[in-house]
């Protein structure tokens, strides 16, 4: 079927609701299969863990029985002695066999404690056990393998009231036997890394036992061919397909190292495999049964309605047609006493063809009327928004075409409801057609003056080559506004901010050239009276910044994204740390870190940034109280407060209840304020200070030198530290003016008796410097950068009670300081 000219195809509703109730009953049904499938196997690998971890316990539990059956032995052994007046060696010479036989002993030594052989039995010897025989106090054990592996112990006795070292030596087949009562597991004993090669060698070691050879042996070799020895040592939960069967490979160490013995599981994992495997089939089953059962429901149910929608679909064009009559024959007067949506929707066709015949005579009585209104503004008689919207269109198609490019001006009058609420409605009318023929007789014929509404007004220029047309057309506004208005006695000068948009491309929006020109016309009238603006891609990234920024900040304030990071402040003279800067960082969910110089300039002039300095306070109060536990009263914290928040009334009174609140001296906080922010209102700056130096917190000058500075005044605020900038740091033996800079600012604040601290330190050589120029403290890079609270914690605990906080080339010994 074809709609207004496109080619389209029919999509029955019933076919979309099967289609859209299959798609969830397997979007459902896919979950619920995914997540007991993962159950399923995490319970699987739960209990493959257990198994692993039980096999490990039983083997060291093996051993340390076989120890202690050893011990007993021994002790059974001294009883025996000492029955028979013969020497230890002769009634084990005697007795060797039945020992031999019931304690199931390969070899038996008796040693001295100097390591000498008093006696030995069996087949093989003691060998070096790198340790010393004459400190022996407890058993001692090891594993080694030669024509089969055995476990060798060393028990410390006294024998005939003399010190001695008894050698045991028992196969490990008992071992394992008390660990393969586990089902579904097979043991392999290797021998040590020697690099071996034959048909009995895996890996370079020589297999000395396995359990069940020769079904298992076939399987262990696919295991060599598939995997290297480090991969089998270190991925124990590998699952290796052999022979349609699942195996997982455990290794167990019978030496200290990975290089000596090694006891192998092999376990088989078949049975989980199959289970996993028939649980998929049977949810696939089960889902496809739901699916299918639901879908003929569906169908059963949805048929008759929707055939009454598809003859709706068939009427409703009728209105067009005007064929009103029809329609009401097709659908009769519902007589049911039970309504549903669809009876519903033909009480409403039929109500809104009685409607529609009736408007159809009214309409043709209005159509003129309507004509002319949508188009002009019934006050000054310009084209208004509905014909801005069209012009701009066209415009905007002929771009690239016809003109090169086109602009739009939009005009807001400067301080236009003052006057309309000063001099009445009717004067305020009259102020504006008076400026919309102004603005007509500034423009060219090919242009178009708009009133969008109130006292804005908009401007298009067609034709325009170069911005230098437009900025004659804007010189050219301003020159007529400048002219006198007068409005019965009195006479009035106004004023208008202008914001322009280019644009070059015919693939623009109108809308989006409208906003454009507004967000430039904001930028314009910040800017004063009488200014102009042209709109850039940066005016746009900063309004959505600032609309983020202010949207956000509360919710950064409340959930603590907000953090206070801590760059240590170093005596220069003895090299321990004095304090901190709390400097501010806002970890956002979304675009991750954002430093103070990304928002804190949006919401200067706002709530929020008292709010944000409050919120540093608060937090700069409770970092405190953890540094008065590591070091007592010698750190303190220095908080940076914005200009509007230092002069802002109570604050001194706040922040005096907030450290009585944490129990905490006054003048272990110092409050920072840029010069620039004094400067500006120095009289109330000063009684700030004053309120703040009686209740004890110390006060610093920061980024001194950077903006207006009048010694006069400075002389005369209460300030304790006055902070150098790091522009003027890092100049220092580079820039002769930065280095007498630097020098006349120590020497200053020394004449005034206050301290100073250079910011921005990052060689030695500056350090040396401000060493010799007499700066009392410093921070920057050489030390730290700014670290999180955590990491400035962890230092002070490294460094320990001297505070002597280390510089670039002692910190790696402190870690990645900042990092």
């Amino acid at each position: 079927m074809t709609i207004q000219g496109r080619r389209t195809w029919f999509f029955s509703l019933k076919w979309k609701l099967l289609l859209a109730v299959i798609i969830m009953m397997t979007c459902i049904g896919g979950i619920i299969a995914r997540v007991a499938y993962i159950q399923l196997t995490d319970e699987r690998n739960q209990q493959l863990e257990t198994q692993h971890q039980r096999v490990a316990n039983q083997l060291q539990l093996a051993i340390n029985q076989s120890v202690e059956r050893a011990v007993i032995e021994v002790e059974q052994l001294n009883f025996v002695l000492g029955t028979y007046p013969e020497p230890p060696a002769a009634v084990l010479e005697k007795f060797w066999s039945d020992i031999q036989m019931f304690w199931e002993l390969a070899s038996l030594a008796i040693l001295t404690p100097k390591g000498d052989v008093i006696t030995q039995l069996g087949l093989n010897s003691v060998g070096d056990w790198g340790v010393k025989l004459a400190g022996l106090i407890e058993p001692k054990w090891r594993f080694v393998c030669s024509d089969e592996c055995r476990l060798q112990m060393l028990i410390p006795t006294v024998i005939a009231d003399k010190a001695a070292i008894v050698f045991f030596e028992i196969s490990i087949s008992e071992i394992l036997n008390r660990i393969r009562h586990e089902g579904g597991i097979e043991l392999a004993i290797l021998g040590p890394n020697d690099n071996l090669n034959g048909s009995d060698n895996y890996w370079g070691r020589q297999l000395f036992s396995l359990s069940d050879r020769a079904r298992i042996q076939p399987i262990l070799q696919q295991i060599e061919r598939q995997s290297s020895w480090q991969q089998v040592f270190d991925h124990y939960r590998d699952v290796y397909s052999i022979k349609q069967q699942s195996w997982l490979v455990w290794n167990y160490p019978l030496f200290a190292s990975e290089n000596g013995p090694m006891l192998l599981v092999l376990a088989n994992i078949s049975a989980w495999d199959q289970a996993l495997q028939q649980f998929q089939r049977n949810i696939l089953g089960i889902l496809l049964v739901g699916v299918l059962l639901t879908c003929v429901f569906i169908f059963v149910i949805a048929w008759a309605p929707l055939q009454r929608i598809a003859n709706h679909a068939h009427l409703l064009p009728l209105l067009v047609e005007r064929q009103f009559s029809q329609i009401r024959e097709a659908i009769p007067k519902n007589k049911h006493q039970i309504l549903d949506e669809i009876d519903c929707l033909d009480g409403s066709i039929l109500d809104v063809t009685s409607q529609l015949e009736h408007l159809e005579f009214e309409l043709a009585a209005y159509t003129k009327k309507l004509e002319r209104l949508a188009m002009l503004d019934p006050l000054t008689n310009l084209p208004n928004k509905a014909m801005l919207e069209h012009e701009l269109e066209k415009a905007i198609a002929c771009v690239g075409r016809i003109h090169n490019q086109v602009a739009l001006l939009f005009l807001d009058l400067d301080e236009f409801k003052r006057i309309n609420d000063t001099l009445g409605h009717n004067e305020g009318d009259e102020m504006l057609i008076i400026v919309s023929e102004r603005l007509s007789r500034c423009v060219r014929a090919m242009d178009t003056v708009f009133r969008q509404g109130g006292d804005e007004f908009l401007i298009l220029l067609r034709g325009i080559d170069h911005e230098q047309e437009v900025r004659k057309v804007i010189h050219k506004i301003f020159s007529s506004l400048q002219q006198p208005v007068v409005l019965k006695s009195h006479k009035l000068i106004v004023t208008t901010s202008i914001g322009v948009a280019m644009c070059q491309s015919s693939h623009m929006a109108a809308a989006e050239l409208i906003q454009h020109a507004d967000l430039a016309m904001y930028q314009a009238k910040a800017a004063g009276r009488s200014n102009y603006r042209v709109f850039t891609y940066d005016l746009l990234h900063q309004a959505n910044n600032r609309l983020m920024i202010e949207q956000d900040i509360g919710a950064a304030i409340r959930e603590c994204q907000l953090k206070l990071y801590l760059q240590p402040i170093i005596a220069l003279d003895t090299g321990k740390v004095s304090g901190f800067e709390g400097l501010i960082r806002w970890f956002h969910p979304l675009r991750g870190l954002i430093l103070p110089g990304d928002f804190i300039p949006d919401i200067e002039n706002s709530q929020a940034i008292i709010d944000v300095g409050n919120y540093v306070l608060q937090e700069g109060a409770r970092i405190l109280k953890r540094l008065q536990a590591i070091a007592g009263d010698e750190l303190y914290l220095a908080v940076n407060l914005s200009a509007n928040h230092y002069l802002s009334p109570c604050l001194s009174q706040n922040i005096a209840d907030l450290l009585s609140e944490h129990q905490l001296s006054p003048g272990r906080l110092l409050l920072e304020v840029t010069e620039e922010s004094v400067m500006a209102q120095v009289d109330r700056a000063r009684i700030v200070m004053e309120e703040l130096k009686l209740s004890g917190v110390r006060i610093a000058i920061d980024d001194f030198g950077t903006g207006y500075s009048s010694l006069s005044y400075l002389k005369q605020l209460p300030f304790d530290v006055l902070k150098i900038d790091r522009c003027f740091v890092s100049g220092i033996n580079v820039e002769e003016v930065d280095t007498h800079i630097v020098n006349t600012v120590i020497s200053l604040a020394h004449n005034m008796g206050r301290k100073v601290v250079a910011e921005g330190i990052e060689t030695m050589a500056q350090l040396s410097f401000l060493q010799t120029a007499g700066c009392e403290f410093g921070q920057g890079y050489l030390f730290a950068r700014p670290l999180s609270e955590e990491q400035t914690m962890s230092m002070l605990a490294q460094i320990n009670s001297s505070l002597v906080w280390p510089i670039a080339q002692d910190a790696a010994r402190f870690g990645q300081l900042g990092s």
